[in-house]
C-alpha cells in the first residue's frame, strides 16, 4: 500500500511515519504539512526521527502528490482533514482520519464520502480501547438506565478538543444501547460541574483533564446507590495509535467505497 501521511511533524504524524517506514506492507509515498512551516521541502527521515534521509520530502499541497498513493492517513485538525477528504474524493483515494473535534456536519461529510471512496473515521485506534467499547456496550445494556454515568478523559495539555473523541464515542455507544438519541429530552449531557444542585436523572457527565504529556486515558464509571463499576483503558505513548492507523489503512487497501469502522479493522 502506498500511503501519504498528513501532519508529519506532529506527535501522531511522527509516530505514523515511523510505523509506516518499518512496515514491509507499506510504501511511504509522501507527507504533507501546512503551508509556511519551516520543514516544508525537507526530508521526512530527518523531521520524524528516522535517523537518516529517506529521500521523501514534505510537501505543502496534498493535490500535488495524491496520484502517488493509494491511501491518505490523517491526524491533523478538522479543517485540514476535510480539505484532505475532498482531495481524496476527487482522486478516488482511500482516507483514514484519526482527527477529533469534527462538527456534526463534518461527520456527515465523512459518511457521505463513503459513497465514493473507502473511509474510516477513527476516534481511537487502540485495539484495547475498541475492546473496551464492546464491554461498555454490554454494561450499558444491563444497568445503563439505573446508573449515574461519568466519562473521565485525560490527555496532554496540547489536545485542543474536550471532551475527547473517545469519550464522545463512548457516550454514543451508551446512548444507542439505551435507545436514546444524543441530546434528546431523555438523555442529559453535562460538562464539568460547578455551583449547587443535585444531578439530573438519565445523565452522562463528562470530565476532561488536560495535563502534562499524558497520551490518553478514559474511564467510564457506572454509579449505583451502594456500589460502582469502573471501566478504563490507558495508552502509554502514540505508537499504539499510530499502529492502529496503519492497520486501518491496510484494511482499506483494495476495498470498495464505504464508511468502515474499527470494529471491522480489528475483527471485533
Amino acid at each position: 500500500m502506498k500511503t501519504v501521511i498528513t501532519g508529519p511533524a506532529g506527535k501522531m504524524g511522527r509516530a505514523m511515519v515511523q510505523a509506516a517506514f518499518g512496515n514491509p506492507e507499506i510504501e511511504l509515498a509522501g507527507a504533507v504539512g501546512p503551508k509556511g512551516r519551516d520543514y516544508i521541502g525537507k526530508d521526512i527521515g530527518l523531521i520524524c526521527g528516522l535517523g537518516e534521509q529517506v529521500h521523501i520530502n514534505v510537501h505543502d499541497d496534498l493535490a500535488e502528490i495524491i496520484s502517488d498513493c493509494d491511501t491518505v492517513l490523517d491526524c491533523t485538525t478538522p479543517r485540514t482533514a476535510i480539505r484532505a477528504l475532498e482531495i481524496c474524493k476527487a482522486n478516488g483515494k482511500a482516507f483514514v482520519t484519526g482527527t477529533t473535534g469534527f462538527s456534526d456536519h463534518e461527520i456527515d461529510m465523512l459518511k457521505e464520502a463513503g459513497e465514493l471512496i473507502p473511509v474510516i473515521l477513527a476516534y481511537n485506534t487502540s485495539r484495547l480501547f475498541n475492546i473496551l467499547f464492546g464491554i461498555i456496550r454490554e454494561v450499558a445494556s444491563k444497568i445503563g438506565m439505573q446508573a449515574d454515568i461519568d466519562l473521565i478523559d485525560m490527555h496532554d495539555n496540547k489536545k485542543m478538543d474536550a471532551p475527547s473523541g473517545t469519550a464522545k464515542e463512548i457516550a454514543e455507544i451508551i446512548s444507542r444501547e439505551l435507545d436514546n438519541e444524543l441530546n434528546n429530552d431523555r438523555m442529559n449531557f453535562t460538562y464539568g460541574r460547578e455551583g449547587t444542585g443535585t444531578r439530573k436523572e438519565n445523565s452522562i457527565a463528562f470530565t476532561s483533564i488536560r495535563s502534562g504529556g499524558y497520551p490518553g486515558s478514559v474511564k467510564a464509571v457506572f454509579g449505583l446507590e451502594n456500589e460502582r463499576l469502573e471501566l478504563s483503558a490507558h495508552v502509554y505513548n502514540m505508537n499504539t495509535y499510530a499502529k492502529g492507523m496503519i492497520e486501518a489503512g491496510l484494511f482499506l487497501h483494495g476495498k470498495k467505497p464505504g464508511f468502515y469502522s474499527l470494529k471491522e479493522v480489528f475483527n471485533l
